[in-house]
């Protein structure tokens, strides 16, 4: 219940509060993968307090998934067998409230059977809502923020050693942005996609945005903003940073997310993400 008494608390704050869904922002599919609603069911949950939404602050994404040929539907009840089978992959995207044993259990089975997730946690204390689940796989989410020394835009390129190559950089992809997020941990078998590696500040404050005097410690390699990988006949992608998968405008109008100016290659690695979880042909 704490933690989710400090959710509300940060989406009450005025900053996020009034961080809203850029519906100008350019969601088209040059080429998409299937015809209009003939792709994978994708199913955005709504059922744990979530901040992004289909109808919110994940609109954009919907909208670019949407026009790539999936199914897009929001998901407003608890995970359960039953509701999972009719759908192929599962967002969720900053939870603020935690999810039960039993739908753990629901969604790891439903995994193992061959259903795709794509789980997405910013800092505390969305990661602590995030991290039961995440932990089914292998993974962790630490309660923190990740910080670089000039807070801002953070940008992950093969330059700088932060995007690291593989399924989800093809077409040429070279560089992404993300926005402030926390710390994600992989199992050994996990492919790595973005690291933060070294030269970043994690803090552990106990309430968000409240910094002073809180337990920190410098990052390594073993810090990550995103990994994937197969589990049984299904597959999994966690990062750790939600506002580069959508589009959205801060209260001074600036971008944030695929829209922000110098993000031109976001749009094409998350259609990258969304393509390798849905078996894209």
């Amino acid at each position: 219940m704490r933690w989710l008494v400090l959710s509300l608390a940060l989406l009450a704050s005025p900053t996020l509060a009034q961080q809203v869904a850029d519906d100008k922002a350019d969601v088209s599919v040059a080429a998409p993968t299937w015809p209009k609603d003939a792709g994978p069911v994708l199913a955005i949950d709504a059922a744990h307090k979530n901040f992004h939404t289909i109808d919110g602050r994940f609109a954009p994404f919907a909208a670019l998934a949407r026009n790539d040929g999936f199914r897009v539907v929001g998901n407003d009840a608890p995970f359960t067998a039953e509701n999972l089978t009719k759908v192929q992959l599962l967002v969720m995207a900053n939870a603020a409230e935690d999810l039960a044993p039993d739908e753990i259990k629901a969604v790891r089975a439903w995994v193992e059977g061959g259903g795709d997730l794509l789980l997405i946690a910013d800092h505390m204390p969305f990661s602590h809502a995030a991290d039961g689940l995440a932990r089914a796989f292998g993974f962790q989410f630490e309660s923190s923020f990740a910080f670089e020394p000039v807070r801002g835009p953070e940008q992950f390129s093969r330059a700088n050693g932060r995007l690291v190559e593989g399924p989800l950089t093809r077409g040429g992809i070279d560089s992404v942005y993300a926005f402030t997020g926390t710390v994600l941990h992989a199992p050994p078998q996990a492919t790595v996609i973005m690291r933060l590696g070294t030269g970043w500040s994690i803090l552990y404050p106990r309430e968000p945005w409240k910094f002073e005097g809180v337990p920190q410690r410098p990052s390594d390699d073993r810090d990550l903003r995103g990994a994937i990988l197969a589990v049984g006949k299904g597959r999994v992608a966690l990062f750790s940073e939600a506002a580069m998968f959508s589009a959205q405008r801060t209260p001074q109008g600036g971008g944030m997310g695929f829209n922000y100016p110098q993000a031109t290659q976001n749009k094409a690695f998350v259609l990258n993400v969304l393509r390798w979880l849905g078996r894209a042909p």
